[in-house]
């Protein structure tokens, strides 16, 4: 499970199995959810007592205190980069492997593929193009976009529970997929990416709660980082899309349609009366409600 410490899996194991989410397990012991993710992923040390503090909140038993205080230990003799800074720290986990492999060049290319959502764009209007993926069209795209949704939830199922997948069920699907939570300080204006060398999506901390208490916005930033990991993530060199190249090889514009159809499903649309009717439905922005709106009716789905 590359990015969690062994004392970050057997906490994320424990709190998974008790249906803790990072923000339940936060309030429990007055700390931020980024603060929680940040001592599973070893962004920062095991405090002092934090394996009694962790066992009260949790009310763990005596057995699993034992394996918790166990891979406390471990972590504490596996962490040879905790001084390092976040950047380098996402360079170590995805060269480690083959660092002395990897050229200068390749290592510049290769940070394109940490996808990331910024504060500054907007869904369908993005001020910053994507990077230059193979091309697919907007059907082929909402076709895998329903598969995914029929993966998790009923046909009938309108609000799509992407908080709930990310943080509970995608490690069943993806073996050592972890959400991480990160502060402002951490991400700027970064609200989220896939990063590079591991398996996992990142939340700013805003973000992330946002989403859970189902700010349309946050849940759309979601969905999109769900589509870069699963459409993107094994692209390994790549060059940002040109203003030549077409709007179908832009992997923003791809996360972008995949995120409205998963949101804005096309099977519940004669339920609808309008967009506005969809967004507070399918927990959208009215914007990208509007969006969907127009795109459906124009691809006569609409009548």
């Amino acid at each position: 499970m590359a990015g969690l410490t062994p004392f970050g899996i057997e906490i994320r194991k424990l709190r998974l199995d008790k249906k803790l989410r990072l923000m339940d397990l936060a309030a429990r012991m007055e700390v931020s959810a980024a603060y929680i993710s940040a001592v599973e992923t070893g962004r920062k040390q095991i405090p002092d007592a934090y394996v009694v503090q962790i066992a009260r909140a949790m009310n763990l038993s005596a057995i699993d205190i034992r394996a918790l205080r166990r891979a406390a230990d471990r972590t504490r003799k596996e962490i040879p980069v905790e001084k390092l800074s976040e950047e380098q720290r996402e360079l170590v986990a995805a060269f480690a492997r083959k660092l002395d492999q990897v050229p200068t060049a390749m290592k510049e290319a290769l940070k394109k593929i940490v996808f990331k959502s910024s504060g500054n764009d907007s869904p369908f209007k993005r001020k910053q193009h994507g990077i230059l993926v193979p091309p697919l069209s907007a059907s082929v795209i909402r076709e895998y976009a329903e598969k995914v949704r029929s993966a998790f939830v009923e046909d009938d199922e309108i609000l799509f529970p992407i908080m709930d997948i990310l943080e509970f069920r995608l490690g069943g699907l993806f073996e050592g997929f972890y959400l991480d939570v990160q502060d402002e300080e951490v991400m700027g204006e970064e609200e989220g990416k896939v990063i590079a060398g591991q398996n996992a999506i990142a939340l700013r901390t805003d973000v992330y709660l946002g989403a859970w208490l189902g700010r349309g916005r946050d849940r759309f930033t979601a969905s999109h980082e769900l589509a870069h990991f699963l459409m993107h993530g094994d692209i390994t060199m790549a060059r940002t899309r040109g203003d030549d190249d077409k709007i179908y090889c832009d992997s923003e514009w791809q996360a972008d349609t995949f995120a409205g159809t998963l949101l804005m499903s096309p099977r519940h649309l004669s339920i609808f009366k309008n967009a506005v009717d969809a967004a507070q439905a399918c927990g959208m922005t009215q914007f990208a409600a509007e969006v969907m709106w127009s795109k459906y009716k124009s691809e006569g789905k609409i009548k």
